[in-house]
């Protein structure tokens, strides 16, 4: 759940890294998807360092801190490099229903995502 994701992500175990939330902007007319790395919160009120170039919203840019809403979170993921996982990523793996299966195959072995 996004509640022990927060709290994972508080205070990191070892050999994990990658910490990011998904999240949704708008610009009015437009609605994009976005990594946000590097976020803190206080209660429901979120920032963060965006990390993707943005094609739709314009009033963003890569490498820029938003503040967003905790109902705008649609995702998270973070690595486990101990078991060589990456956890979360859930949109992801519903991406990959529409891919050629041994594309998404290759995409989750490279990644360590599991799709359950």
């Amino acid at each position: 759940t996004l509640d022990d994701f927060l709290l994972k992500a508080r205070s990191p175990a070892v050999n994990t890294s990658g910490y990011a939330l998904k999240v949704a902007i708008s610009d009015g007319s437009n609605t994009e998807y976005f990594w946000v790395n590097g976020f803190s919160n206080e209660g429901d009120q979120f920032s963060g360092v965006l990390n993707n170039e943005p094609r739709l919203v314009k009033k963003h840019k890569l490498g820029e801190r938003i503040s967003f809403h905790r109902d705008q979170i649609a995702d998270w993921t973070y690595i486990d490099r101990g078991t060589r996982r990456m956890l979360g990523n859930f949109t992801a793996c519903a991406l990959l229903t529409k891919e050629p299966p041994a594309q998404a195959e290759e995409f989750k072995r490279q990644y360590g995502l599991q799709c359950d």
